[in-house]
């Protein structure tokens, strides 16, 4: 895995972007650094004889920035050079480049990201369980989709509309793994089945050995009406990778280790306490694994599918009663039956479980411990309420002052909690066939870092309702007793259906 150029570390090191005048080993970590800072213009000064010519050096920087901060490097959509000689053993580069998200979006994401691994992990958990969360966090909670508003290759669109493509779950996973401190590579290559764009995967790094992660294969949600998780792609070594995979051996280290073989053939899996619940391969009923001495145990001679945990209840549809939602506790390990529909999906993120019955209605529960943190409820209260004026179907708020957090109140109910500092806010709501929410200062369109948090009463929207966004999927939201709270990340059009 030997690189002629140096890395960021080292380069950060020996002073990093204190000085442009740079050598040729440093081009590479130097043009990552002005990635992670999303410059759109910059200058590099080469001092010293090349290795090779400037085209063939600069050709290679480009193909290996993913090996640094991909996170960044991977968002960068096009770039341009220029070059000349300023003297015998010096050339001056001017670099143009464009990035698929802005600064502002890439901060709601390093905030996002950074409060969901507050919810699906914890410092109790030890690598391998943490590695474990996040695989089935990103599956469950997005989708496979390259039809999107935004762009799918990127990671605000994939955590915005809950859908994109390999790219956004690798990236996705990969700087979840940084946030963490577990050492992650984002695999460029190419698989089987998969178009000419190549694809995209991870490595990671456990207990001295590195393992391959592929959560784009492991999704099975848009594939399958029976399973929403497998674990056939991860934690895998070369040699089964090797069999629909490709990628450039000299780029990444090897991976040997069969350790976690016996975790290949899992399906809808579900984490709690280092320990794995799932229908068995053979048998369907519930069973579990230990990931430290990786040992299946029988658990329930029930037969299970769609497991899904939270606050220590695994939630399931029992075959062994056909198809009916259940709930097991895990550590009273008590069975309890809680209806008589069968159930054709479970589905999870941070906040919340969706249960889909086989007449379309939905069972929701609500992830209260972390909705009450991520909504703001109790911690991020207003600095001032404005009035929410309404007119028919149609309500309007206005605030000019100092720097604060806005809340926008109507007599009837209708709310909307701005948990980012404002100086001027517009907010108009229109109820028509759904409902459209504009937020703007200044006349543009306001770019939001955390989400806005809306409250719309029962009252004003059809019993039974689901919301969508634009494109047709299914909005999270939280139902309470009179009211449905909607969290934001810009203005947009939500559809009722």
């Amino acid at each position: 895995m030997t690189i002629y150029f140096e890395t960021l570390q080292q380069f950060q090191a020996s002073g990093g972007m204190k000085a442009t005048t740079i050598t040729a080993k440093q081009l590479l970590p130097a043009v990552v650094a002005h990635m992670q800072r999303m410059d759109r213009k910059f200058t590099l000064q080469v001092n010293g004889r090349l290795p090779k010519s400037m085209d063939a050096l600069l050709e290679e920087v480009f193909d290996l920035c993913h090996l640094q901060h991909p996170f960044y490097t991977q968002h960068c959509a096009s770039r341009s050079t220029r070059y000349m000689s300023t003297s015998k053993n010096r050339v001056k580069i001017e670099f143009t480049l464009s990035y698929r998200m802005s600064r502002e979006e890439e901060k709601w994401v390093v905030g996002e990201i950074r409060h969901i691994l507050k919810q699906i992990t914890h410092t109790a958990m030890n690598d391998v369980e943490k590695v474990v969360a996040v695989h089935d966090y990103i599956i469950r909670a997005y989708d496979y989709e390259m039809q999107t508003q935004g762009s799918p290759f990127t990671v605000y669109t994939f955590m915005h509309e809950k859908q994109g493509v390999c790219m956004a779950y690798a990236l996705l996973f990969e700087k979840m793994m940084e946030e963490l401190g577990i050492p992650c590579y984002y695999v460029v290559g190419k698989a089987d089945g998969e178009s000419d764009l190549g694809h995209a995967w991870n490595m990671v790094k456990l207990d001295g050995e590195w393992y391959h992660v592929d959560a784009t294969w492991n999704d099975l949600g848009t594939r399958t009406a029976t399973h929403e998780i497998r674990y056939r792609y991860f934690l895998r070594s070369d040699e089964f990778f090797k069999r629909d995979h490709q990628w450039d051996l000299d780029h990444y280290p090897p991976c040997t280790s069969d350790r976690f073989e016996k975790l290949a053939a899992l399906y809808d899996a579900a984490l709690y306490d280092g320990t794995l619940y799932f229908p068995h391969p053979k048998t369907a009923q519930l069973a579990t694994i230990d990931l430290s001495k990786l040992v299946f145990k029988k658990e329930l001679e029930v037969r299970a599918q769609f497991c899904t945990m939270h606050d220590k209840q695994l939630y399931f549809s029992n075959y062994s009663d056909h198809g009916y939602l259940y709930m097991y506790d895990v550590e009273a390990r008590v069975l309890h039956k809680l209806s008589d529909e069968k159930v054709t999906r479970i589905k999870s993120n941070e906040a919340r479980i969706v249960v889909t019955y086989e007449n379309d209605e939905q069972f929701i529960l609500t992830k209260s411990e972390s909705n009450e943190e991520h909504l703001g409820v109790a911690k991020n209260l207003p600095d001032t309420v404005v009035p929410l004026l309404s007119f028919g179907d149609s309500w309007f708020g206005s605030y000019e002052g100092k720097e604060a957090c806005v809340a926008f109140e109507s007599k009837d109910g209708m709310r909307l909690l701005l948990q980012d500092s404002m100086k001027q806010l517009t907010v108009d709501l229109l109820l028509h066939k759904g409902l459209e929410v504009n937020m703007t200062t200044m006349r543009r369109e306001v770019q939001l870092t955390k989400p806005a948090i809306l409250i719309i009463p029962k009252l004003l929207i059809p019993s039974d309702v689901q919301l969508r966004l634009p494109s047709g999927q299914l909005l999270d939201y939280v139902e309470r007793h009179d009211a449905i709270e909607v969290m934001l990340e810009r203005s947009t059009k939500l559809t009722f259906s």
